[in-house]
């Protein structure tokens, strides 16, 4: 699980790049430090369901578009940690989970 945090934070960090919006900006808009946001785009810290809509308005994207792609990145992932050939993909169902997971989080306050 903590690898789909990861491509997430990858995810969002190369749509705010084809953007063309610095991570500083981005920061600014979601009302966060750069820190923070580097964290998350990182994987090191999760990322809200309140800053992924934020992050959704800011980049002019569906919600699906941050789940796009996924497949590609987690065999690239997989195949770069030399763990075989065996294709990691995120289905719609693990998407809706980290969704869950990140709006439990939320709620907690972590």
């Amino acid at each position: 699980m903590e690898e789909n945090f990861k491509l997430l934070g990858r995810r969002v960090k190369f749509m705010r790049m084809d953007k063309g919006i610095s991570q500083t900006k981005m920061a600014e808009m979601l009302g966060l430090s750069q820190t923070n946001l580097s964290n998350m785009e990182s994987g090191r810290t999760t990322i809200t369901t309140q800053n992924l809509f934020k992050m959704k308005e800011i980049l002019e994207c569906k919600m699906a578009d941050f789940f796009v792609d996924f497949d590609a990145e987690a065999e690239e992932a997989t195949n770069a940690k030399g763990e075989g050939t065996g294709k990691q993909a995120i289905e719609l169902e693990d998407a809706v989970q980290i969704l869950r997971l990140l709006k439990a989080v939320e709620i907690k306050g972590v």
